[in-house]
């Protein structure tokens, strides 16, 4: 008796929950009959529980749970998470069922929610991300699809409502390949471009973003699709206005500076004192508009992603000393001091040679222009953290701390009475902060108005994977013909004057045609070629130079408006110099090439550059074409790169020494013929006289001039003509 009324007043209890709580609660027996309904469910059903409890689930009256639950009674089992959604008078509910035990058996207990307002809510969502203008699909973590918003739908090509509800991976819905996929919900916010072509081309962005809940569990991600396609051809537009206007200034730019340049050579008559000093100003405003131009092209190129960079291990004293010297005369004009600073033993590092030199050049040319008053300057290197610091250091005006944030910003510039008359465009740190970080650095400054400046970057040092590919030097005195294609008959002229005057032979073509019946009958030491040609593109000229037999190795430097080095150099030219030409890098240029064409060409591998620099000077002077490796590896890839008539050998060396060099050249059959002549100032390794057998001559250090001369003559006279 006393366990009967416990248990009734526990039920109480139970029932005073039940009929308390804003959930509707359906208890039913493993028979099928309803145990209970509390108030909640029947005020959400619309069903009396006189009409309910007692009688089968059938009562509840609502087709959609009756045959849920009959289903679940028959099986015997229930489905983890199922549910059942009703409309009831207007109102949005949501049935969850579970099962329980007790001494009657298994039975099923219903869950009723009013997501009236939760389905309000969220309607009133997705018409909102519905008429937004980017796409959007969302995925649940088992990665099933579970809303796509109209904006979606049409750059898909897809009906949304055929999308939901399914499983595709996200990325092949823009028709990318396995491999080009990544998983959006395995890391954080990520935005990664793709191009569709159905049902139109467009360019998209698409960022991806895991939805993360307060307890840090994963439950999908939301994908979202904004159209970049007028915004892409917008900045093309952008990129080939500034490129066709800067085009259109370089093709007069080259009359305006060549013609200038030769006038104060003397070359058009004896020139007076005034003439000189007006000439002077045209010339170095010409050069301003020229370094305008180009800063306004490299832009155009890092932002179209057409920059060509040529990484290759860095000597980080080399290029410093190679930019200070730059600014030597004007230094001494004004009576400064430069201090460089680079400790001995500093790593190479990895980096494009012209461009990091032009990123030095900026900078010590910021410290002189911003330092009116006089003062030092240093230039300093440093190793840090698998990376090596460069830095130049001012005693100027300095920079105040809400400038410093802009400094490399395009277009800004300090605003001081100084920096007005100065002038300039702004654009010059802005260009150095993007070729560092191409080349894997950073850029940066520390300055205190009126205290100075230090601008540095950073360079990644070079692995020992990556080997710097040694160019060649033609003799000290070449001659021969030079053919010189261009439209433009002043170009034309201005490059034949230059030529002449070192003493080369120049014939001259207008067009396509003109210029390939001239390098089959006269073959040409060497063409330079504009590669925009009014009869027809320069380019194809290239190609069908390259393409035929008697043509094919003849050297060919592309002289253009257009900036397309790496296109040149696939398609075989030899060279590349853009407009305006500067005149001295053209003559070097050609002369290097005619020089090798027309001489020997020894390769002096040699870890001493002071030793290199000297035996390769002497060679040029006496007529023939050198190739400098300052360690073994160089010279195979340079081998690779260009086969020597000869390698003169040092046997000590890094990375890779002389005995190991000469094994590898004479077990290829593509080198074995090339002579080598061993030099060095130490004793021969005998273990190794098998591989040392193989040199055709040894030559002791130090070297005697007229005897290394005569030693490598005579080799190359014996050598097997050399394939170019």
């Amino acid at each position: 008796m006393t366990e009967a009324r416990e248990d009734r007043r526990s039920f109480t209890h139970v029932r005073a929950l039940m009929a308390h709580t804003v959930e509707g609660l359906i208890a039913i027996r493993c028979d099928g009959t309803i145990r209970l309904m509390n108030e909640a469910a029947q005020e959400m059903l619309g069903l009396s529980r006189s009409d309910v409890v007692g009688n089968p689930v059938a009562a509840l009256r609502s087709p959609a749970l009756v045959q849920a639950l009959d289903e679940i009674l028959s099986s015997g089992s229930c489905p983890e998470g199922c549910s059942v959604a009703l409309g009831v008078d207007g109102r949005d509910l949501r049935c969850s069922i579970a099962t329980y035990e007790d001494e009657e058996g298994c039975g099923l207990v219903v869950a009723v929610h009013d997501e009236t307002e939760l389905t309000r809510v969220r309607k009133r969502s997705e018409a909102i991300l519905a008429s937004t203008g980017d796409g959007l699909i969302v995925y649940s973590a088992d990665g099933r699809i579970t809303f796509v918003n109209p904006a979606a739908g049409l750059l898909l090509a897809r009906d949304p409502k055929e999308l939901v509800d399914t499983a595709p991976d996200l990325w092949s819905l823009f028709g990318l390949e396995p491999e080009d996929r990544f998983d959006p919900g395995s890391q954080g916010s990520q935005v990664r471009e793709v191009t569709v072509e159905e049902p139109t081309h467009r360019i998209i962005d698409v960022r991806t973003d895991p939805v993360i809940d307060d307890h840090g569990h994963y439950l999908g991600f939301v994908a979202t699709l904004h159209d970049v396609t007028a915004e892409r051809e917008i900045g093309q537009m952008k990129n080939e206005f500034v490129s066709t206007v800067s085009h259109e200034l370089r093709t007069p730019l080259t009359s305006i500076k060549g013609y200038v340049d030769l006038i104060l050579d003397g070359e058009a008559g004896e020139v007076n004192e005034i003439q000189t000093e007006f000439l002077g100003i045209v010339k170095e405003n010409s050069d301003r508009l020229v370094d305008l131009i180009n800063d306004l092209l490299d832009i155009s190129r890092i932002e179209s992603g057409r920059i060509h960079l040529k990484v290759q291990p860095l000597d980080v004293a080399e290029r410093i000393r190679g930019a200070v010297d730059t600014f030597r005369a004007v230094l001494e004009q004004q009576d400064r001091a430069i201090t460089v600073e680079v400790p001995d033993g500093l790593p190479r590092v990895a980096g494009d040679p012209d461009r990091v030199g032009q990123v030095l050049i900026n900078f010590i040319s910021n410290a002189i222009k911003y330092s009116p008053e006089g003062g030092s300057i240093w230039v300093r290197a440093a190793e840090e953290d698998g990376f090596v610091r460069m830095s130049v250091t001012d005693e100027g005006i300095g920079i105040a701390e809400e400038d410093m944030a802009r400094l490399f910003t395009k277009f800004y510039r300090v605003d001081s009475k100084l920096t007005r008359e100065i002038g300039g465009t702004g654009l010059g740190l802005s260009i150095v902060k993007s070729i560092i970080e191409l080349l894997g650095g950073e850029v940066g400054v520390t300055s205190e108005a009126g205290a100075g400046s230090t601008f540095w970057f950073t360079l990644p040092q070079a692995s020992p994977d990556l080997v710097r590919t040694p160019t060649v030097d033609g003799p000290s005195q070449v001659g021969g013909t030079v053919l010189v294609v261009d439209t433009n008959t002043e170009a034309c002229d201005l490059i034949q004057t230059y030529l002449a005057k070192q003493g080369y032979d120049v014939l001259v073509a207008h067009d396509s045609q003109t210029a390939f019946e001239l390098a089959v009958a006269e073959k040409p030491s060497a063409i330079t070629l504009d590669v925009l040609m009014d009869s027809g593109d320069g380019f194809d000229l290239l190609r069908k130079l390259k393409d035929t037999p008697m043509t094919a190795k003849i050297p060919v430097v592309v002289l253009s408006i257009i900036c397309d080095e790496g296109k040149s150099q696939r398609m075989g030219a030899t060279g590349y110099l853009e407009k305006p030409i500067d005149r001295d890098r053209l003559v070097e240029i050609i002369e290097d090439i005619v020089g090798e064409v027309a001489s020997p060409l020894v390769m002096v591998v040699d870890d001493d550059r002071r030793i290199n620099d000297l035996i390769c000077n002497t060679l040029k002077s006496k007529g023939f074409a050198v190739v400098a490796a300052y360690d073994g590896r160089e010279a195979m890839v340079a081998v690779r790169h260009r086969s020597p008539d000869l390698v003169l050998l040092d046997l000590r060396m890094p990375v890779m020494d002389g005995y190991e060099v000469l094994a590898e050249l004479k077990s290829d059959e593509a080198t074995h013929d090339i002579p080598v002549v061993i030099m060095t100032a130490y004793r021969l390794d005998q273990t190794k006289a098998d591989i040392l057998r193989l040199a055709a001559d040894q030559i002791a250090k130090p070297i005697d001039e007229g005897e290394l001369v005569q030693r490598i003559a005579e080799a190359v006279a014996h050598a097997p003509e050399r394939q170019v």
